[in-house]
């Protein structure tokens, strides 16, 4: 009885251990966690799309890299579709050689991120934090810390800036005296910040990181790509030697390293949700913007095929541990 005073008292929204009777079941209040995963992580716009359409309501955002950048627009106002009529804009490489501010020499990262910042910054304005309806959460990591950042006040643009600052590709960005970087280094799926930070009691996860089953079948290897056609080859070539970011190449090898990594976290951090979705996974560099569409399919697609458990989840009388049994997770525990 003490632990549950202490627990209303302190607005802990975790439940109690004990049972409850259904006509004493908590309301329903849904996290979303959207992994990081470059270009693939446009798969969190069709997750979204189909929670849209059948009026399922989240109640809290959590999201490291391009899961803070989709999550924050999304929290912001900007519709399912509207977020798939940004990604459009950004299917020619061109476009996005527009953002590139590059480094001069290049010693903190490749490129500054500021024009990056300041596209997002005509979306959102000066929006902050503190305005929204719904919480949101961006994760960053203290570089020289190594503290996992929780940022959840303040501008979200500078937020989300941080949240996305890729190592060795952008420059650490400065926010209250922490040198942040790419939240999805420490957690690329942040299903552990809405436990502790927000007051859902049901977490659905969204993750593009590859599995260990993904790993075990091939699905990571860059000879996933169709063979090129020879003058491919002839610029792949000259390519691999002028461009840090080419296969093989230091920056490359540094992302290829961290995403090795991601792999483990991402499978600890899907297991403390109710429910993960992975979109199916697919080969293509992180950069590949011009796939938004299949991205975007991909998210819709398992969305649709898990929507009866996530209809369950927010039915206030089933608990969070009594949803409908769900399929094992894919991969497996390896040394």
């Amino acid at each position: 009885m003490l632990g549950k005073i202490l627990r209303i008292f302190r607005g802990d929204p975790r439940p109690a251990r004990h049972r409850r009777p259904l006509d004493d079941a908590p309301v329903p209040r849904l996290g979303l966690a959207l992994s990081s995963g470059g270009a693939r992580g446009l798969a969190h716009v069709g997750v979204l799309q189909v929670l849209e359409e059948n009026h399922i309501e989240v109640h809290a955002i959590a999201g490291s890299s391009m899961g803070a950048y989709i999550g924050a627009l999304w929290a912001a106002g900007f519709s399912g579709r509207a977020l798939e009529e940004l990604a459009a804009e950004m299917h020619d490489r061109r476009q996005l050689w527009k953002l590139a501010d590059p480094i001069f020499p290049p010693m903190k990262g490749l490129f500054h991120g500021l024009k990056a910042r300041a596209h997002l910054e005509r979306s959102l304005g000066d929006l902050t934090f503190e305005e929204l309806e719904r919480q949101l959460f961006a994760v960053a990591v203290d570089i020289d810390t190594k503290e996992r950042l929780i940022l959840r006040r303040g501008r979200i643009v500078d937020a989300v800036h941080a949240s996305c600052a890729m190592p060795g590709v952008i420059a650490p960005v400065t926010i209250d005296g922490h040198r942040c970087v790419d939240g999805g280094v420490i957690e690329p799926v942040p299903v552990g910040v809405l436990h502790k930070f927000s007051n859902v009691n049901r977490v659905l996860a969204v993750s593009v990181v590859p599995t260990f089953s993904d790993v075990e079948q091939g699905h990571c290897d860059y000879e996933d790509d169709p063979p090129p056609a020879w003058w491919r080859r002839i610029g792949s070539a000259i390519n691999s030697r002028v461009n840090l970011l080419a296969p093989g190449n230091m920056i490359d090898t540094f992302r290829q390293s961290i995403r090795a990594a991601q792999i483990r976290l991402a499978h600890e951090s899907c297991k403390r949700a109710d429910l993960c979705l992975r979109p199916e996974h697919f080969f293509a560099p992180w950069h590949d913007y011009s796939g938004f569409r299949r991205f975007i399919e991909a998210g819709r697609q398992v969305a649709l095929d898990h929507l009866d458990e996530i209809r369950a989840m927010v039915r206030p009388d089933i608990q969070p541990n009594e949803t409908q049994p769900l399929k094992p997770m894919v991969g497996h525990d390896v040394a």
